[in-house]
């Protein structure tokens, strides 16, 4: 699809949804996946001023329909792939929201409406929108619990596409993104779809990832950046032997990088890799260059241009909270969420950290990531640097869990290139020799992965319940 079919497409949705009463208040809830479809729904539902809120396809009908009705969407706009799953969600929430579906090619449904139909609508001039007018609706992840639906504006998503495609990527016409990332996330539909519109660039989307295939579309579409979460590119790294000669930029976020990720991506996938930090009420927010060691544990780099990040009251360290033109205006219909949040212009991050007097910002973990065992507090992060530090270590969780004694135990959750009592030795070893007693993790689980979100975070909401 070019720019300009998908400018007309996208006009074609906006005349569709005006043309069904849809306005600046209502909420248009995207069921896609990383289809065509998803751009021109995505584009076209800004275009007439809704408030677009993509759902994940990973989700089952009963989440999206919890969803539709926190959200209170009136139109649920799928792509052909996802219909049924769209309808069924529909018929669960039982609020009266409407479904309509768009087909990448002919329409084989009736009551569904195909690309080159909308792309020939007669295109009225689209209609002026206000720069701090709510746009998008992201879900937040999820890590802790029940996600929060953060609100953003118009100038928001606009500045959040500027900062990647010119300081962080230098993205120029010549460029071509992988889609990998889910466009129902702000990682995939920002910094790689909106980006890359910004840029006049190309994107090749994959409805799924697989590393395999994607190593194939990287020489076949010459695709000269690629951003994923560091699960994503270590697979690419794995299915790769050499570093592609049109790659020329690697951007890795969503999760702390694991104990010698970085040698592996420069040997095997992108000499050139850079890590941003960020979530989904602000982003981004720091980036840096990754050198083949890996760098300082936690160094995340430097704030971009017009960003702000301090600890809370100025301390040494503690929690971060930063400043953006790129914040979210609030959380969706909560009011005390928002208040407790937002202070001072400033979005407390949850994130604990401190910033160096060179303006790198580095990170020591999550505020809600605090295990307190017998009264003392455990940083999880802290025990799962030093647990990664093994070289059979993959990746690790570190949380707690109720304790009748101690109100809460540290246990570790261990992804590992060898089993056995020898391993959970060693590793038991190496807390005694670099962490406190109060620290050290007291039980051990061997998993064949850790659960994530789909952008990379571990849930450790799901392994608490899964190992406690």
């Amino acid at each position: 699809m070019d720019y300009a079919t998908l400018d007309a497409a996208c006009a074609g949705v906006a005349t569709t949804l005006d043309r069904r009463g849809v306005g600046g208040d209502d909420v248009v809830a995207l069921c896609c996946g990383n289809s065509l479809a998803t751009a021109a729904a995505y584009y076209g539902a800004l275009r007439c001023g809704a408030r677009v809120a993509p759902i994940s396809v990973a989700s089952p009908p009963g989440e999206i329909a919890v969803a539709l009705q926190r959200l209170r969407a009136g139109v649920v706009i799928s792509d052909e792939e996802h219909a049924d799953i769209a309808r069924a969600a529909i018929d669960m929430a039982a609020t009266g929201v409407r479904l309509l579906t768009i087909s990448e090619t002919t329409s084989r449904r009736r009551d569904w409406v195909s690309l080159p139909a909308l792309a020939a609508h007669r295109r009225a001039a689209p209609q002026h929108l206000r720069a701090r007018a709510p746009a998008v609706i992201l879900a937040t992840s999820g890590t802790t619990g029940t996600p929060r639906w953060a609100v953003h504006s118009h100038a928001g998503l606009l500045r959040n596409a500027a900062a990647v495609a010119q300081e962080m990527l230098q993205l120029g016409a010549g460029d071509v993104q992988l889609g990998a990332l889910p466009l129902a996330h702000s990682f995939g539909m920002s910094a790689v779809l909106s980006a890359s519109v910004m840029a006049g660039a190309s994107v090749v989307l994959m409805p799924r990832f697989d590393a395999d295939a994607a190593i194939r579309l990287i020489d076949e579409q010459r695709i000269s950046v690629v951003q994923g979460v560091p699960t994503m590119l270590s697979r690419l790294a794995s299915a790769s032997t050499s570093p592609p000669p049109t790659l020329r930029r690697c951007v890795v976020s969503g999760a702390p990088l694991p104990n010698g990720f970085a040698a592996r991506l420069h040997d095997r996938l992108c000499t050139d890799v850079v890590e941003r930090y960020g979530m989904t009420e602000v982003s981004p927010l720091t980036m840096r260059t990754v050198p083949r060691d890996g760098g300082d544990v936690g160094d995340v780099g430097r704030a971009l241009r017009g960003v702000v990040v301090r600890t809370v009251d100025g301390a040494a360290s503690g929690e971060l909270e930063a400043s953006a033109a790129t914040m979210l205006i609030g959380y969706h219909r909560e009011r005390a969420a928002t208040r407790a949040a937002l202070r001072e212009g400033f979005f407390r991050t949850g994130d604990l950290g401190r910033v160096e007097e060179d303006g790198r910002v580095i990170l020591l973990g999550r505020l809600k990531d605090v295990i307190v065992r017998g009264g003392n507090n455990v940083a999880a992060r802290e025990v799962e640097q030093v647990l990664e530090g093994h070289p059979d270590v993959i990746e690790v969780a570190v949380l707690g869990v109720p304790d009748p004694d101690l109100g809460e135990e540290v246990i570790a959750a261990v992804v590992s290139r060898r089993r056995g009592a020898r391993l959970i030795a060693e590793l038991e070893t190496r807390c005694a020799e670099q962490l406190a007693a109060y620290k050290r993790p007291r039980r051990w689980h061997r998993l064949d992965a850790l659960p994530r979100t789909a952008s990379g975070k571990v849930r450790k909401s799901e392994l608490r319940d899964l190992l406690g």
